[in-house]
């Protein structure tokens, strides 16, 4: 299942999909199967880049390679879980840190409440920054996937990650 959801999303991306198993071998002498999921795609000159680690880590990194077009923002997206928001009783989990306040804007009333349709009171708490790496400038997002069908939730990043490309084309 999770196979063929990651190789729908590659396809409607136009995208490239691999999968790779292995056995972590650690210095103990106890082992650990791990799989590999990459999902590699373009927007608007812009590359995306999905890898899952299933096994020892559990996590999700999306890399997202801006065009040399794009004026970079910098910021940084912090997050909290649900059962931490009980407590805190804040109106969104996303803490946006942001100097341009027309993007910090953006992000806090059109990109993140995508992640609050799709994932509702699931336990996702991503951290999203951008920074300059090199020649090129990214947007990094990493997250947890330890939580009932987090194989759902990537629909809803690819969609924000379009957003925010979108929103730096129009800066």
């Amino acid at each position: 299942m999770i196979k063929s959801k990651l190789k729908q999303i590659a396809s409607k991306e136009n995208g490239i999909y691999s999968c790779n198993e292995y056995t972590r071998i650690f210095s103990d002498g106890s082992r650990c199967p791990e799989i590999e999921h990459k999902i590699q795609f373009s927007y608007m000159d812009c590359v995306i880049e999905i890898y899952i680690n299933m096994g020892f880590l559990d996590v999700a990194n999306i890399n997202c390679i801006l065009s040399s077009s794009i004026k970079p923002v910098h910021f940084k997206v912090l997050s909290i879980s649900p059962f931490v928001n009980l407590f805190l009783r804040r109106n969104s989990r996303f803490r946006v840190k942001c100097k341009n306040k027309r993007f910090k804007y953006f992000l806090e009333n059109n990109a993140l409440p995508i992640f609050d349709e799709v994932v509702g009171e699931k336990n996702f708490t991503p951290n999203i920054i951008s920074k300059k790496d090199g020649l090129s400038n990214k947007i990094i997002m990493e997250f947890h996937i330890v939580f009932p069908d987090w194989v759902d939730v990537f629909e809803g990043v690819v969609v924000f990650f379009k957003a925010v490309i979108d929103e730096l084309k129009i800066q």
